[in-house]
C-alpha cells in the first residue's frame, strides 16, 4: 500500500488561518454585529436595534471634536513623520561616518513602551515643574514656557508631537530600504549629464521612492486615525475633552458599560479610514505607475 505524502504547504497554513479566523474575524464580524444592538451592562439581554446606535453617535455632542481632533492627529503626524523620516534616511544613507549607530539611535525610540514614554513626556511639558519650562524659564524666556499639555489649544499637538518623535524612526527605516533598493546606475547617469544633488533627488530618487512613500503614508495614516495608548497615557484626552479622538472616546464609553454604543464608534471608525484609506492607496498607486 503506497503511503500518501504529507501537505506540508497545508499544515503551515492551517494553524495561522485557524489563529487569524479567532483573533481577527471573529472579533471584527462580533464588533459588527454588537453595535447593532443595546448591550450594556445594566441588561442581561442584548437587544436587536439596527442603526438606532449610530444615530445616537451622531447626535452626540463630543463627536464632531473628537472627529476633528482624529484628523489633526493623523494628519500632523503622517506629515512629520514622513518628512524626518525621509530627511533621517537620506542623511544615514550618505558616506557618512557611525551611520549605523546613528540609524539604531533614531530608530530606538520606536521599541521603547509607550506607556514610559507617556510619563517621560508628561514630566516634561509639565507647566510648573517639568524640564522644558524650568529650561525656558532658566534661560529667561518666560514667554516661551506655556501649559503644553494642559492648554486645551495645545494638547493634541504635544500629543502629536510626542508620536513624531516615538514613529520617525519606523519611516526612515522603510525609506532606508527604498533607498538602497535604488540602483547606483540611475544616480551616476543623471550625475554625468550634468544634474545637481537637488535635481537627482527630485527626478530620479523620489519617484523610485514611490513605493515606500506610498507604505509609510498609508501606515502612518490608519495608524494616526485610530491611536489610543500614545493619547490615553499623556492627556487621558484632557484637558476635558481637547485631546480626546474617536478610539479614547469609545474607551471611555465602554468603561461606562455601553458596549453596543462603544462597538458602534468603533465601526464607524473603521468604515471612516476604509473610506479615506482605499482613495488615497489608488491614487498613490496611479502616481507610482507614471513615475516609473
Amino acid at each position: 500500500m503506497r503511503r500518501t505524502g504529507l501537505n506540508y504547504p497545508f499544515m503551515f497554513v492551517v494553524p495561522v488561518l485557524v489563529i487569524y479566523i479567532f483573533f481577527f474575524i471573529v472579533p471584527t464580524v462580533s464588533g459588527f454585529w454588537f453595535s447593532l444592538t443595546d448591550w450594556n451592562s445594566n441588561s442581561n439581554d442584548i437587544k436587536f436595534v439596527g442603526f438606532r446606535q449610530f444615530s445616537e453617535v451622531l447626535r452626540n455632542p463630543n463627536i464632531a471634536k473628537s472627529a476633528f481632533n482624529t484628523f489633526i492627529y493623523a494628519m500632523e503626524t503622517t506629515v512629520f513623520k514622513n518628512l524626518f523620516g525621509l530627511f533621517l534616511a537620506v542623511i544615514l544613507n550618505s558616506k557618512i561616518r557611525s551611520k549605523n549607530a546613528l540609524r539604531a539611535v533614531f530608530f530606538s525610540p520606536a521599541i521603547l513602551n509607550v506607556v514610559a514614554m507617556g510619563l517621560i513626556f508628561q514630566g516634561l511639558l509639565n507647566p510648573f515643574t517639568g524640564f522644558v519650562n524650568n529650561t525656558l524659564r532658566n534661560l529667561g524666556l518666560d514667554a516661551l514656557a506655556l501649559r503644553w499639555i494642559t492648554d486645551p489649544k495645545l494638547a493634541i499637538h504635544c500629543v502629536s508631537a510626542m508620536e513624531v518623535w516615538r514613529a520617525t524612526g519606523i519611516a526612515m527605516v522603510i525609506y532606508l530600504a527604498g533607498l538602497q533598493g535604488i540602483s547606483r546606475e540611475y544616480l551616476e547617469a543623471a550625475e554625468i549629464d550634468g544634474a545637481g544633488k537637488f535635481q537627482v533627488f527630485r527626478y530620479i530618487t523620489l519617484p523610485l521612492l514611490a513605493p515606500a512613500i506610498t507604505i509609510n503614508v498609508l501606515l502612518s495614516l490608519i495608524y494616526g486615525f485610530r491611536m489610543f495608548e500614545v493619547i490615553y497615557f499623556l492627556t487621558q484626552g484632557g484637558p476635558g475633552y481637547a485631546s480626546e479622538v474617536i478610539i479614547t472616546m469609545a474607551y471611555r464609553y465602554m468603561g461606562m458599560g455601553l458596549f453596543g454604543y462603544s462597538a458602534a464608534i468603533n465601526v464607524m471608525l473603521v468604515l471612516f479610514i476604509i473610506c479615506i484609506s482605499i482613495p488615497i492607496l489608488n491614487i498613490m498607486r496611479k502616481q507610482e505607475s507614471q513615475d516609473v
